[in-house]
């Protein structure tokens, strides 16, 4: 019974937000095949990610409880590993999936893959917490209301980039792609180090604190507009194309 529920508290959170991006993309909506298959890309990408995190030389002990030791562990041994593997099993997903073809299918497919290795990734910690409810509950709550959405605003940034990528100019693809990645790791790193700053010198704290507060709102206010650029710019083509059927139509 509690395997079922570390499985069921783990998952939910991020099939809610599976289910919000899927209801934005409101114009042309992606199979739900290819929405639970960028979901499991997603769990498949947390393996070799962890793999990577606990390969990942460790600092000394009385550097980990610095700054340095924080940005450290948030860029290089997070970060790095898991935005590396989300990136590399979303770009697996959409290089040949033919119903990749509008800007904001990159934000619905990456979200996907983001919420994938969050859903796996919180059943991991919540199947450790077993033996205590008390730590498991924390565990569960902080997750659902802070990991899970991370993962899901750093796959928004690079789904966004990566759509600019595809149908913008192609002298612009490469840095776009570059974006794509460099993005959701800032993002994550930043994330992470102000979460993990929370537990050292009060000056340090007060400014993690209005950090990560700010970060947050940040991410949420702009990712959310990046949705809806992308979903203008798909609507635009959509009355172009039918513009285009429409003066056919009219000249046969």
């Amino acid at each position: 019974m509690l395997y079922f529920l570390a499985i069921l508290s783990g998952i939910l959170p991020a099939l809610i937000l599976v289910g919000f991006i899927y209801w934005k993309d409101k114009y042309q909506r992606e199979p739900w095949r290819w929405i639970a298959k960028a979901f499991w890309f997603g769990a498949l990408s947390c393996i070799p990610a962890l793999f990577i995190e606990f390969s990942w030389p460790e600092l000394h002990q009385p550097v980990t409880e610095s700054i340095i030791g924080a940005v450290y562990d948030s860029f290089l041994t997070v970060a790095l590993s898991e935005e590396s593997m989300k990136f590399l099993f979303f770009w697996l997903l959409v290089r040949n999936n033919p119903y990749f073809d509008e800007r904001m299918d990159g934000i619905v497919y990456a979200a996907c893959v983001g919420l994938g290795f969050a859903g796996l990734e919180n059943i991991s910690y919540l199947l450790v917490c077993l033996d205590d409810l008390e730590d498991f509950a924390l565990v569960g709550i902080f997750r659902a209301f802070l990991s899970v959405p991370g993962h899901f605003l750093y796959a928004v940034f690079m789904g966004y980039y990566y759509s600019l990528a595809v149908f913008g100019p192609k002298h612009l693809r490469v840095r776009r792609m570059i974006t794509a990645f460099i993005a959701p790791l800032l993002f994550h790193g930043i994330f992470d180090c102000t979460l993990l700053s929370l537990d050292m010198d009060p000056v340090i704290e007060f400014v993690a604190t209005i950090g990560f507060i700010a970060l947050s709102i940040y991410m949420w206010t702009v990712g959310h507009k990046r949705m809806h650029t992308l979903l203008a710019k798909d609507n635009e083509t959509i009355f172009q194309k039918t513009d285009i059927k429409e003066n056919e139509s009219s000249s046969e």
